[in-house]
């Protein structure tokens, strides 16, 4: 159990079936904080995503083209639109069609969806209650391959819970007394850690250490990036034989921040205890606080089970395009360090998001292991918790 995420999806994963939603060959459009059909989006977004609608150059929709595929729905400005991808065309070539002129134009493609989206409309609509409930970030939600929706008794949370039996970190970090950013001499970036674009400067195991609340050096500073939050377009969409997983809706570069892991912080001695309950049944989310320790020991545990956000949904790959760093911002106790998920390398648009939760194994090593079957090229065949 030592230094991994256990999720359902990753027991499951495989890739030896043809997904519906396929990566290859296809690419998911850049899109702006949207809500599926069972809500409404802001206006600022509303008036962006009409702008580039109307101002597309690239495809003229009167003109005859055909629909690859309708990628997603949303309410903009009080009516329905439809999301399309086009045969032979980018994902910068997506243009969005009111329900009427999708009627009209494309019924095929119209009836297609809207036959997949009634199979699990009503369980997505409650993934969207959770996010609006606890003011999350703009993430679309895609099943069109079964009925499964939203886990079960799950809280989707921005940052981390701690149990009665955690002690809540208290000591404060030194702070600096740099004004508009941080000087090139100031303790808090002599390690330096982002470039100028906020993009990791390392992809390795080193901690990061952002200023803190009391720094003195403004919101602006280039030391804070995980603390501002994602800025990250993802879809969380349903896959044959995988289960959930994420996507990006964005071009990536390599140290992009993608997401924060967050749960409920529990001692290693309840993570056992979970642990040895849930992993019959394939429903293990923990993620053990040991990057700051030798020989992966640890007093805490980060448990996404029921409480968690859309980390929680990552699934695993032999060869990810995501790892893991251990980040401090408001103290520097190493038993409860924070958790900063980054790109490991350039991501496409469309590309899902994943993590090695099992570096240290080793191909054939021991039967033991649970079947991986990420699909990878570079699969160890087993996966060791």
């Amino acid at each position: 159990m030592k230094g991994a995420v256990k999720p359902q999806e990753v027991r499951r994963g495989a890739n030896s079936g043809a997904p519906r939603h396929s990566n290859s060959g296809r690419q998911q459009a850049k899109q702006p904080a949207l809500e599926s059909s069972g809500g409404e989006i802001d206006d600022d977004t509303a008036v962006s995503v009409m702008r580039a609608y109307e101002e597309d150059t690239a495809i003229n929709i009167k003109r005859s083209y055909e629909v690859e595929e309708v990628v997603s729905d949303a309410i903009i400005e009080g009516r329905q639109h439809f999301e399309i991808q086009w045969r032979g065309f980018s994902i910068e070539h997506n243009t969005w069609l009111t329900k009427d002129d999708m009627e009209v134009q494309h019924p095929q493609a119209l009836a297609k969806y809207l036959k997949a989206l009634g199979k699990s409309k009503a369980d997505i609509s409650k993934f969207y209650r959770l996010l609006r409930d606890a003011k999350g970030p703009p993430i679309s939600i895609v099943n069109t391959v079964d009925e499964v929706g939203c886990p079960e008794n799950f809280t989707y949370i921005n940052q981390n819970i701690y149990s009665d039996e955690v002690p809540r970190p208290c000591t404060p970090m030194f702070w600096c007394e740099c004004t508009n950013g941080c000087r090139d001499s100031c303790e808090c970036t002599k390690e330096r850690n982002y470039d100028n674009r906020g993009l990791l400067l390392s992809v390795g195991n080193e901690r990061i250490v952002e200023c803190g609340p009391l720094c003195k050096c403004g919101d602006n500073c280039v030391n804070r990036v995980v603390q501002k939050g994602s800025k990250v377009v993802l879809e969380l969409r349903r896959y044959p034989y995988k289960g959930w997983g994420v996507v990006t809706k964005n071009r990536l570069k390599k140290g992009t921040f993608v997401a924060e892991y967050v749960g409920e912080v529990i001692t290693s001695d309840e993570a056992e205890s979970r642990g040895f309950k849930d992993k019959p049944q394939g429903e293990t989310y923990l993620f053990d606080l040991d990057q700051e320790f030798v020989n992966d020991a640890c007093d805490f545990s980060i448990d996404a089970k029921t409480h968690g956000n859309i980390s929680r949904f990552f699934n695993h790959s032999c060869s990810p395009n995501m790892n893991t760093r251990s980040i401090y911002i408001e103290h520097r106790d190493p038993r409860l360090h924070r958790l900063a998920i980054f790109t490991t390398r350039d991501v496409k648009a469309g590309e899902e998001l994943t993590i090695d939760y099992s570096p240290a194994a080793v191909e054939g090593e021991s039967v033991k292991g649970d079947p991986c079957h990420c699909g990878s090229s570079k699969c160890r065949k087993f996966m060791y918790f």
